[in-house]
């Protein structure tokens, strides 16, 4: 069974893309589809927590038997998701491979109202690559995952998956797998411009938290805060 969650309040606090469960996501590099300006992105072994009840309805109502019902305050591991952010005004990307960094930025502009998102992880196909994405856009967020592809992980602060051991051999298993592919990265593709969204304290300035997100209360650049960002891969 497929659910598609509408997290556009929440996703900050549902996705663990920072790993705090112990187990390491993994992301693909984002695809644009410049007709929509719909930004996807694939996501492997990526904790989400359930105790949010915005997540956990959405997935009851579509199936009330689903595995997430053993428990409200549950983590859950999911094997394969996809993430889509709509509507995208701008994005950067920062690829850190093989001890370098690697940035690339759509060219930034935003207005009033519009949200900031950080999204990413260890690269999917690139051995000793992660992924940080930050992505300005004033549509929703989805996050689409089959019931197959959930493991619970965690109610409250008991793992279910046989503690630290577990969760190293999950993180191990999926190391492995990208290692089988051995894909080389195109470092050709990014165009190396570090824009000033990359600043904590630019980040603070322009996009406060608005508690499950973070909202911009001023335009940038302010003397043409009415103008569309054109996306460049």
């Amino acid at each position: 069974m497929k659910y598609r969650i509408d997290l556009t309040d929440s996703y900050r606090y549902c996705i663990d893309f920072d790993g705090w469960s112990g187990v390491e996501c993994y992301a693909s590099l984002p695809i644009i589809e410049k007709d929509t300006a719909t930004l996807r992105m694939h996501l492997e072994n990526v904790s989400i927590n359930m105790d949010e009840d915005i997540c956990r309805d959405q997935i009851l109502s579509v199936n009330p038997k689903s595995i997430i019902n053993i428990d409200k305050d549950l983590t859950i591991l999911v094997k394969k998701a996809l993430l889509t952010i709509e509507n995208i005004r701008c994005y950067d990307l920062k690829i850190m491979h093989n001890n370098r960094d690697y940035y690339h930025s759509s060219g930034l502009k935003f207005n009033i109202k519009d949200r900031f998102m950080v999204c990413g992880g260890r690269d999917i196909e690139h051995l000793d690559s992660d992924i940080v994405g930050r992505a300005i856009f004033n549509g929703n967020v989805f996050l689409e995952l089959e019931e197959e592809s959930i493991l619970p992980l965690m109610i409250g602060c008991d793992d279910l998956v046989g503690g630290y051991e577990g969760i190293t051999e999950i993180n191990h298993q999926k190391k492995s797998e990208v290692a089988m592919k051995n894909k080389s990265l195109e470092i050709s593709r990014f165009n190396n411009i570090e824009s000033p969204i990359w600043d904590f304290d630019f980040l603070i300035k322009y996009f406060p938290n608005h508690g499950g997100y973070r909202e911009a209360i001023k335009s940038y650049p302010q003397t043409n805060n009415k103008s569309e960002t054109n996306i460049n891969e």
